[in-house]
């Protein structure tokens, strides 16, 4: 055979062509067989056909298929997988919608969203408890906005965030929200939403009279538009404004609220405008002004002695002893960035405020408040729970009144204090028995400190935990992390979530990793004892 030519080898028979009129679509009910196999699997069910491997190439000689008789009936088309194999048996079916729906409730976004494609049930029961609605605010949005609201009948929480360089949405959007949400609307977060104008605010307001929480930022209209959503919106308990760009030529808000306990005014050109509304609200129990220009001590001295204010952060401000010491019945204080508040200030609050239980300072390197203003605290604050001090002087002398007037004392944070050395520490280790957490960054601190903090201290169990620049002690009152610092909202998109925002945590210790941090790790012994080990802190160190 091997010495023939060619065209003198034998030749294969060319294959007759069926009469079976199904043969020339039998490959492709093979394939539609494959994807019904693949798709029984994957849905848990066992398909009896068998499984055909893909090859290459097909084969090279099909046998022929034979005819079939005259008398013989046309041929059946052949059995799929799915015709023999087993119903998939859904644990669901007999489980109540509402009761389905409240497991939705549990589920984080990104699992949320994918149950809902599971099955149709899945997606209408999805669609009709869903409450939280996060949207791209940009301007096509206006024409999906019906659809998306038909499908979510039961929405009460909405964000609308629009990319700065993007064009947003306008008044007809805030309209078609008011006709279709109405007064089922509770929360709503507005973030760069710069056509939006007073009176798309005001109309929205005007039909959503059950609005309990509003925060917006990065917008243009005024203090018109806030001062419209305090009018018609009577059940309004948090406010939040931020970088709000039409405030400057803006009157003064002439209007209070009798449910409001939270307001937030960060970034403000004439913040003042809201002058009225902080001192004439009676239940307000948190303000945060932060960064806004203006002299602040007006506003402070003018805030009722009867005031149930619990809460104050005062950041970067205009702000003087004449502001803080006619401040009283305080529990939280958090006080950064403010030059000229000094001793003075600090021990007339600590007076007012006996119930003080957290205190965090800045001092900025300002070298205004000291030993003499925290010792004032020390005697006036018994109920002192945390105490956060940046760029503050102090020495033993207060941390003696400190540790045995404050015996509640759990949370330490002492940072960039050029007096904080071996003596304090020692004081620290021997006298505050309940202290759990401690942050020492930046101080002249040597290893004979260190060993006199191993010794001591008894229910420590945590080794350090990071102060952000606005002197927030991470993690405290806490064991665990948490898994989200930031309270800016996510990149929304058409589809539905809740404001995901991913946890700044690891970026806020590298950025205060600038100087050098030396850090205690205490590791218990089998007889108790705390061995201490010094190492030098990296920045992409992950807390554990």
């Amino acid at each position: 055979m091997f010495g023939l030519p060619s065209s003198s080898r034998p030749r294969r028979p060319p294959i007759p062509p069926s009469p079976n009129p199904n043969y020339s679509t039998s490959a492709s009910a093979s394939a539609s067989a494959s994807l019904r196999s693949a798709a029984a699997v994957a849905m848990g069910q066992c398909p009896s056909a068998p499984r055909y491997h893909h090859h290459r190439h097909p084969p090279r000689n099909p046998p022929p298929p034979s005819p079939p008789p005259a008398d013989h009936a046309p041929p059946q088309p052949l059995p799929t997988p799915d015709d023999d194999a087993p119903a998939a048996e859904d644990h669901t079916a007999d489980l109540p919608d509402d009761l389905l729906a409240v497991v939705f409730g549990l589920l984080g976004s990104a699992d949320r969203k994918r149950c809902s494609l599971v099955c149709r049930r899945w997606l209408s029961v999805d669609a009709a408890s869903r409450l939280r609605l996060a949207l791209d605010a940009r301007a096509p949005l206006h024409a999906a906005l019906p659809g998306i609201l038909a499908r979510f009948p039961a929405v009460s929480k909405l964000a609308l965030k629009c990319d700065r360089r993007a064009e947003s949405v306008a008044d007809p959007t805030l309209a078609l929200l008011a006709d279709r949400l109405g007064p089922a609307l509770r929360r709503l977060k507005l973030r760069s939403i710069r056509l939006v104008t007073d009176d798309g605010v005001a109309a929205l307001a005007a039909a959503a009279t059950n609005l309990r929480k509003l925060s917006v930022g990065s917008c243009t209209f005024g203090a018109k538009g806030i001062e419209a959503v305090l009018r018609s919106c009577l059940h309004l308990e948090e406010l939040s404004i931020k970088r709000l760009r039409g405030l400057a030529q803006s009157e003064p808000v002439a209007v209070s609220s009798l449910r409001l306990h939270s307001l937030c005014l960060k970034e403000l050109y004439n913040g003042q405008c809201f002058s009225s509304l902080i001192t004439n609200s009676p239940n307000l129990k948190t303000l945060k002004i932060i960064r806004c220009s203006g002299d602040w001590d007006p506003v402070l001295q003018d805030l009722s002695q009867d005031a149930m204010l619990a809460e104050l952060h005062l950041e970067k401000l205009q702000v003087s002893d004449r502001g803080v010491s006619a401040l009283s019945g305080l529990e939280v204080l958090y006080l950064a960035k403010a030059p000229e508040v000094t001793d003075v200030g600090l021990g007339k609050l600590a007076t007012r405020s006996p119930r003080l239980r957290k205190l965090h300072v800045d001092g900025w390197k300002a070298n205004r408040i000291g030993d003499r203003g925290l010792a004032a605290v020390a005697q006036k604050c018994a109920a002192l729970q945390e105490l956060v001090l940046i760029g503050v002087n102090l020495t033993s002398a207060s941390l003696e009144l400190i540790a045995a007037n404050c015996p509640a004392l759990e949370r330490l944070a002492l940072c960039g204090s050029d007096t904080f050395g071996d003596a304090e520490i020692s004081c620290v280790a021997m006298k505050c028995a309940a202290l759990r957490k401690l942050c020492i960054k930046a101080c002249p601190v040597s290893d004979a400190g260190m060993d006199k903090l191993a010794q001591g201290c008894p229910r420590l169990v945590k080794d350090a935990r990071s102060v952000d620049e606005s002197g927030v002690l991470e993690n405290a009152g806490s064991d665990t992390l948490p898994d989200d610092l930031d309270d800016r909202i996510g990149g929304p998109d058409l589809s539905c979530g809740s404001s995901g925002r991913p946890s700044g945590w690891k970026a806020q210790m590298g950025a205060f990793m600038s100087r050098s941090l030396s850090v205690s790790m205490f590791r218990r012994r089998q007889r108790g004892i705390f061995l201490l080990h010094s190492f030098k802190m990296s920045p992409y160190w992950d807390g554990n």
